[in-house]
């Protein structure tokens, strides 16, 4: 019952062009922002902080298309949500209470679909992304391709779970149409697409900290400009280079402390497990009252 859930909010997904040209717009338009208004304006920024050379716009792109991937993950999950909004409206849910399968299995179908659609639209976007690099700049590495796949499902399991928690409050169309186009407004600045982590106050960078997917987008820049860094640039400036790293997010500080890659990953580790238990303690509340 639960596998044949999955494939019927997959297949709503599928017969409907929309969802899929509307997951797939969101994403051109994402990209196209980046290269018309943020691109030059960031190569300009990290040429200031000290980055002199030729390889300022492999850099850029690596830094940025990073964190444009984590957004586009987390705004392709909305597809998803709107049908668990629909089918909450409609009584459909209910329908699906009264059979065998659990409450806690059923929400857990809607979860899972949404990280089949995000994490299969962000590799496809991703799949151009790479093509780009080889092509433009005959830069490849699949090592970084592998590693940074890895950390494109882990982003969209937290984004899921992290949205359908908000979900299970929204108990309209209306409300949900409101919080997507917030959300789809906010995670661009949580992640640092739009204004660089480094740019803000000291208190807003401590919040965005605690966001789970300022973190998967500090290891995804951390893993496409690793190598660039470490083999292509060697005579660049070490103090520099930790000066760009954290204004532009890929090294995460708090309390004037860097958090090292390890305990990032403890951190992603422990939201993943903490979402889990916040959802389940809400699917469990929300079926007694």
């Amino acid at each position: 019952m639960s596998l044949a859930l999955i494939k019927r909010h997959l297949k709503i997904f599928v017969k409907k062009p929309g969802n899929i040209l509307l997951s797939l717009l969101s994403s051109i338009v994402i990209l196209s922002l980046y290269f018309l208004f943020i691109r030059d304006f960031t190569i300009k920024a990290v040429s200031d902080y000290g980055f002199a050379s030729n390889m300022n716009d492999l850099f850029v792109d690596r830094l940025m298309t990073s964190g444009l991937l984590v957004v586009i993950g987390a705004t392709s999950i909305l597809a998803i949500v709107s049908i668990f909004i629909n089918d909450k409206c409609r009584g459909i849910l209910k329908d699906f209470y009264v059979t065998s399968v659990s409450k806690i299995n059923i929400i857990y179908t809607y979860i899972i679909s949404s990280i089949i659609v995000s994490t299969l639209l962000t590799l496809f976007v991703y799949f151009f992304v790479e093509l780009f690099f080889k092509v433009y700049y005959e830069y490849f590495s699949i090592t970084e391709i592998i590693n940074s796949c890895q950390l494109i499902i882990i982003s969209n399991i937290i984004s899921s779970n992290l949205i359908f928690i908000i979900a299970m409050f929204i108990n309209n169309i209306t409300s949900f149409s409101t919080f997507e186009t917030l959300y789809g407004v906010i995670i661009g600045f949580f992640t640092g697409v739009y204004i660089p982590i480094g740019y803000y106050p000291v208190i807003i960078k401590n919040i965005f900290f605690f966001f789970p997917l300022t973190q998967t987008t500090s290891i995804l820049r951390q893993i496409n400009t690793n190598q660039i860094t470490t083999n292509i640039l060697k005579n660049y400036q070490k103090e520099t280079h930790n000066i760009l790293y954290e204004i532009f997010g890929i090294h995460l500080k708090f309390n004037d402390n860097i958090i090292t890659l390890n305990n990032q990953f403890l951190f992603i580790f422990i939201t993943i497990i903490v979402l889990q238990i916040i959802t389940v303690i809400l699917i469990e509340y929300k079926e007694d009252h």
